[in-house]
């Protein structure tokens, strides 16, 4: 009897990472130095952010100031990757701490009590600029690059 493929649902397609991905990290040298991280953070950007964090620690030091006002999206994967990365810091006796969010990465720290974890709400620097310590603000309307 022929096969019949009449009853199969195709199979759904899996995009490329490249396809849906949409981060950008970028490092300013100071002390602390400061990663600027813009774009979404799911788990499909997770694994990519998680190795990028961990090669600056390894090649720069284990004092990090996380500047998330241009995320504009975090799930659990992503939250996943700051504690990760907060762990790997204080194993080398460092911190990492934010000292920008995005409203969005805002209501998930807060809504899991982490706060305190990252430091949020510690100095002037939250939710400003962070010009006194070597970087320079960006605005949505800039272009990416």
């Amino acid at each position: 009897m022929p096969r019949s493929d009449a009853g199969r649902q195709p199979r759904p397609r899996v995009p490329d990472r490249t396809e849906t991905a949409d981060l950008r990290v970028a490092v300013w040298p100071g002390s602390p130095l400061v990663v600027e991280i813009r774009g979404e953070i799911d788990i499909q950007s997770a694994p990519e952010l998680r190795d990028e964090l961990l090669r600056v620690i390894r090649r720069c030091g284990p004092e990090l100031a996380l500047d998330l006002a241009g995320v504009t999206f975090m799930d659990c994967a992503g939250l996943t990757v700051l504690l990760a990365t907060r762990r790997r810091a204080q194993l080398e006796e460092g911190s990492v701490r934010v000292i920008r969010a995005s409203p969005r990465v805002l209501r998930v720290i807060s809504l899991l009590g982490l706060e305190r974890v990252f430091a949020l709400g510690r100095g002037p620097r939250i939710g400003g600029s962070y010009k006194a310590i070597g970087g320079r603000p960006w605005s949505p309307a800039e272009p990416p690059g």
